[in-house]
């Protein structure tokens, strides 16, 4: 008979998260791992199955729990497209002064650190980036540039490496008002 499961899965894929994005797929150890998650080797292979799986399961909740309030305002219908896309650019901005935010967008480190040698990871990248970019579309339907979704969407997943680099709110208000201007 299987052992009942003695940890809150939900806490434990919010840590894998975490640790993933904050230090990348080759800068994360198993020892960082089951630190974060307080979990021993044996029961994440149990529970998650290999590193490279809970990589995956990482960047699926960065979609659930990121990527997906993005997606669900940019596709909110109550306001003007270009409204939706001014309050993508200004998440830019609030999330460039905080620490989650200087660990930059986990897609955008998959994007790099894992995706061109994993083809689970690069899917699992891509379908989250792709679904953006469709939000993207939704909301520039009802703006005078509606083709402008690939300078859009550059433009915001360019801004998230901008600020793990260390870009400054000024910088990240300039590509605000650049892109705001390319979609008037």
């Amino acid at each position: 008979m299987a052992r009942k499961r003695e940890f809150d899965e939900n806490k434990v894929l919010e840590a894998l998260c975490d640790v993933f994005w904050e230090n990348g797929y080759d800068g994360t150890s198993y020892a960082q791992i089951m630190e974060a998650t307080g979990l021993q080797k044996g029961s994440l292979y149990a529970a998650f199955g290999d590193k490279k799986s809970l990589y995956i399961k990482a960047i699926n909740r960065y979609d659930q729990n990121s990527v997906s309030g993005a997606v669900a305002m940019l596709r909110d219908g109550k306001l003007p497209g270009a409204q939706r896309i001014s309050l993508l650019m200004d998440a830019l901005i609030t999330d460039a002064q905080t620490e989650r935010g200087r660990w930059g967008c986990l897609l955008c480190n998959a994007a790099t650190d894992m995706a061109p040698f994993d083809t689970d990871a690069e899917s699992a990248v891509m379908n989250s980036m792709t679904r953006f970019k469709k939000a993207i579309g939704e909301a520039l339907k009802d703006t005078p540039t509606p083709k402008a979704v690939e300078l859009v969407w550059a433009a915001y997943f360019g801004g998230r490496v901008l600020i793990k680099a260390g870009a400054t709110k000024t910088t990240l208000r300039a590509l605000k008002k650049q892109v705001l201007a390319a979609i008037s």
